[in-house]
């Protein structure tokens, strides 16, 4: 092995952590395993080449193959999601979440998103991210007795702070989140719909949670997750009306899409990471494939069993 020649230490080290990972339970999305064929194509000469721009449409010249995989991505996210618009540019999921931001908002709107400490994400309005300090933040949280989002709380407090956005998502909230409500309280108050679905994408596409794509504007989603990815995230634009584009953007002629595409290029990054986009591209591919939903419908099963347990044990 050439690493194991060049720097031993390092290679001790992955190794180390190899044998923790084949020993250890991990039991969040997070920390999901990608197939041998998703490391291979992050393993490759894709990561020297820069692109920044997008297809057809780049800086830098000698980009013909990088414009082929990442179309390729493109295209099979669209086919996967049914969706009419894909970004697979995005780092990660926070800067995919700093660009929905980006195009759609101005500092000091208000957004409303689910409070930290009852399962929200630091980019859902968090003080101190850059959700919480560039914007007026306002969250809705879960019912003490239930533990489950109170969505006439949400429909209350979206009635009294009238936000730009609301967000629908979270890191740690072990229930199903009704996205139809979610959006008829954001077209209540004329507010845009993000649904962050980073930690149920595989879920979603396996048909054991409701989607977000009839009824949100915009979805993020991370590709590490339970998507069985590499570490990165894709904003998905759905095949519905741009119904606040008159509303928000009256001297634009920029659709929902295109907003989206300039906020991360150029609006917050560089030349994407084209060994990821490839690895991407991968994983689309996996998850078509019939085993995949059922292995996210076993997730589910599982998650039951391990529930009941811990109920019968007293928790």
């Amino acid at each position: 092995m050439m690493l194991q020649k060049s720097d031993n230490e390092v290679y001790t080290i992955i190794q180390h952590e190899l044998e923790r990972q084949r020993h250890v339970l991990e039991m969040i999305p997070s920390e999901n395993f990608t197939s041998v064929a998703v490391m291979e194509a992050l393993g490759t000469v894709l990561t020297n080449k820069y692109s920044e721009g997008y297809a057809g449409r780049r800086y830098y010249g000698g980009n013909q193959f990088i414009d082929d995989v990442e179309t390729l991505a493109i295209e099979r996210a669209k086919k996967l999601f049914s969706v009419e618009h894909a970004n697979v540019q995005p780092y990660s999921g926070s800067p995919a979440n700093q660009a929905v931001y980006f195009a759609l908002l101005n500092p000091g709107d208000t957004v409303l998103g689910m409070e930290l400490a009852m399962g929200g994400h630091l980019t859902h309005g968090y003080k101190l991210n850059f959700s919480g300090k560039y914007f007026k933040a306002v969250s809705y949280g879960v019912d003490k007795t239930t533990h489950r989002i109170d969505y006439d709380d949400v429909r209350e407090i979206a009635r009294r702070e009238k936000p730009k956005m609301i967000i629908a998502g979270a890191t740690a909230y072990p229930r199903e989140f009704d996205f139809k409500k979610f959006a008829e309280i954001a077209s209540e108050v004329n507010a845009y719909f993000l649904a962050d679905i980073s930690h149920v994408t595989g879920l979603i596409i396996a048909g054991v949670h409701q989607s977000p794509f009839e009824h949100a504007d915009v979805v993020m989603t991370t590709t590490h997750k339970t998507l069985r990815g590499p570490r990165g995230a894709m904003l998905l634009v759905p095949k519905k009306a741009d119904r606040l584009h008159d509303i928000y953007h009256p001297a634009s002629k920029k659709d929902l899409a295109q907003l989206i595409d300039s906020a991360i290029i150029p609006g917050l990054q560089g030349g994407p990471h084209n060994h990821q986009t490839a690895a991407i591209a991968v994983a689309m591919k996996e998850a078509m494939e019939p085993s995949f939903k059922e292995y996210g419908r076993q997730v589910v099963k599982n998650a039951k069993v391990l529930a009941d347990s811990l109920i019968s044990g007293g928790l």
